[in-house]
């Protein structure tokens, strides 16, 4: 499931920078798709132990933190190690994606409705207990909303005039919603 996901990013590279250009400076799909190479050769080495939840995410955030730019990459390593604690702790898969995503937004500052990959991703993490492929409906919900929204709250897209956001779906909710996706699949 993971390298689905991993290999969703990978091909949405050019669509996701496409995505950018227009309200940021268009590598977001690099930004993603270089952390999913990372994973995936990780994985393929070995380097991920995916059969103990709490250390492979802990292991994920600490990957992400070394090959990802950008706000997105702090960001899901902030996301990933703090899921990887909480399991550590006893932690439902689902209650610790809650507690990464307050982590989150108590670091990153965004919430939702600010038109970052917050609008994918807390929906979906609502959804996860009726299941992954209802969390990944709500993530594309999520995602396809940022294209109504006229302003963004936080990241590079607060910077850019509210016409140019119009229609124009956030990259990170995107590559959260096609991740997503793949893991449904």
């Amino acid at each position: 499931a993971v390298r689905r996901a991993g290999q969703a990013l990978i091909a949405a590279q050019a669509e996701l920078d496409a995505l950018d250009a227009k309200v940021g400076d268009g590598d977001a799909g690099s930004t993603f798709a270089a952390g999913a190479r990372a994973v995936i050769a990780d994985l393929d080495a070995g380097h991920l132990a995916t059969g103990e939840p709490p250390i492979f995410f802990s292991d994920l955030g600490a990957l992400l933190s070394r090959v990802m730019g950008g706000s997105s990459g702090v960001l899901l390593s902030i996301l990933f190690t703090a899921m990887g604690t909480s399991m550590a702790h006893g932690a439902t898969l689902v209650d610790a994606l809650a507690f990464g995503l307050a982590r989150v937004q108590h670091y990153g500052g965004a919430r939702a409705g600010d038109r970052t990959m917050l609008d994918a991703l807390l929906p979906a993490a609502a959804a996860l207990r009726e299941g992954v492929a209802t969390a990944a409906r709500a993530a594309r919900e999520g995602a396809d909303a940022t294209g109504k929204m006229t302003r963004a709250g936080a990241g590079r897209s607060s910077y850019v005039p509210e016409a140019a956001l119009l229609g124009a779906v956030d990259p990170g909710a995107e590559a959260v919603a096609r991740a997503f996706a793949a893991l449904a699949e």
